[in-house]
């Protein structure tokens, strides 16, 4: 799916877009669930309004990309560290996270580097039983997430080479989302993450990878693009994002909220709806930048 430009990706993502609106639209239709398919077409336009502001921005190219990046990596940096040690802090976090994608955006040996500190982070994280609960223990989670992946996933949106995959990502972890939403909503039973994300469900989950699993294959079968690779990159999209999503509801019940300051009425803050594609976009752009190093 990377052989796509920038703007055969947004193409597609109109047209997944309008499937997407139809599919909820024809919910209305049915009997007895008018009003949760109200709900969730109401969360979908929200999530249409974000989602066209993404495509104008990768539209543009460098030049509105570059300060989108930075504002996005200011915002989630404030905003995690808002709700971990208070508004003083965040401000001061929120420029050095600027700072950190301005600068893995020049240099792909900082963004490997950073991508070291994560994973020292991470490893800490892991295999100290009783880790600190201290200022510097809240530094360092928000390092783990948001801030290092931001600051790659900058790297990764300015690479024209992977620019269109960035952008891909984006689209398949908010299909995802709104798939899983609109499964779990009429057929959700079972709890996935009591403790975390105690709406999402197990049923919602799977069946909204399931049906955009179908969607992509569809799409990438009717555009003549190898199916299976495609199929392996959704499902990687859905676990990195549960993934992204789970690291920011970690957040905000460490610091005893219900979300992040708010951006958008309808979506919260910043990290409320970018949280998986921060997760989703790091991880596998960063992965394909090491296989093609190696």
């Amino acid at each position: 799916m990377n052989a796509l430009s920038v703007n055969d990706v947004v193409l597609t993502t109109a047209i997944l877009l309008v499937i997407g609106v139809g599919m909820v639209s024809s919910l209305l239709l049915v009997p007895g669930k008018r009003e949760a398919a109200r709900d969730t077409f109401q969360a979908m336009l929200s999530m249409l309004i974000v989602a066209g502001t993404i495509l104008m921005m990768f539209w543009g190219g460098a030049l509105t990309l570059v300060p989108f990046l930075l504002i996005l990596a200011f915002r989630t940096g404030y905003e995690a560290t808002h709700v971990r040690l208070g508004a003083p802090a965040a401000v001061k976090v929120g420029v050095g996270a600027a700072v950190a994608a301005a600068m893995a955006m020049l240099s792909p040996i900082l963004t490997i580097g950073l991508a070291g500190l994560w994973l020292l982070i991470f490893s800490r994280r892991v295999f100290v039983p009783n880790p600190s609960t201290g200022r510097l223990h809240a530094l360092a989670e928000v390092a783990l997430f948001p801030v290092i992946p931001m600051a790659i996933l900058a790297f990764s949106a300015l690479n024209p080479d992977l620019r269109p995959l960035v952008l891909i990502i984006y689209v398949l972890v908010e299909l995802f989302d709104s798939c899983a939403y609109a499964v779990g909503k009429f057929l959700g039973r079972t709890p996935a993450f009591p403790v975390l994300s105690p709406r999402k469900t197990v049923e919602g989950l799977i069946g909204g990878a399931l049906c955009l699993m179908v969607v992509v294959a569809g799409v990438t079968f009717w555009a003549n693009l190898p199916v299976w690779p495609a199929i392996l990159l959704t499902a990687a999209a859905c676990g990195f994002g549960v993934a992204g999503d789970l690291g920011g509801s970690r957040l905000k019940r460490a610091g005893g909220v219900k979300d992040f300051p708010a951006v958008l009425k309808k979506q919260g803050g910043a990290l409320d709806i970018f949280d998986s594609w921060i997760a989703a976009g790091a991880a596998i752009s960063l992965l394909i930048t090491l296989q093609n190093l190696l």
